[in-house]
């Protein structure tokens, strides 16, 4: 068996050209593992398995004559799916607020005690202001 070398790309071939592309659905699933907050991408599934599961629950309730156990399993499962809806949008409006980000420290701030002293010299509850509150 004779095989051919494969030409290497050269600066002016268009196959050598690598995309930054967006990752897909199942990358984001896996980025989200890494990274703190709500991704779209878990969002999508949560709420993709929550409706299927909706869907079979209710196709069982049909199946069964309206069991009055699936139906409780059925109005469970709505209930934590919009717990779970809630939770979510909570996490998202408290990540998008300004106050909510960590404090800086200012390594070359001229008190490297980080407390301040009362009039008559003992020290009291170190106090932390931000650049822009001095």
């Amino acid at each position: 068996m004779v095989t051919k070398p494969s030409p290497t790309p050269s600066e002016g071939d268009e196959t050598s050209v690598v995309t930054n592309e967006e990752p897909g659905f199942f990358g984001l699933l896996v980025k989200s593992v890494f990274e703190p907050g709500v991704n779209p991408a878990v969002v999508l599934a949560m709420n993709l398995c929550f409706f299927l599961l909706v869907l079979t629950l209710f196709a069982l309730a049909f199946l069964t004559g309206w069991n009055k156990h699936v139906l409780l399993l059925f109005g469970v499962t709505i209930c934590l799916w919009a717990s779970m809806v809630w939770f979510v949008m909570e996490i998202t409006k408290v990540q998008t607020r300004p106050d909510n980000m960590p404090p800086t420290f200012d390594l070359d701030a001229d008190d490297t005690t980080g407390t301040s002293t009362n009039t008559n010299g003992s020290q009291t509850i170190p106090t932390q202001e931000s650049k822009k509150d001095q």
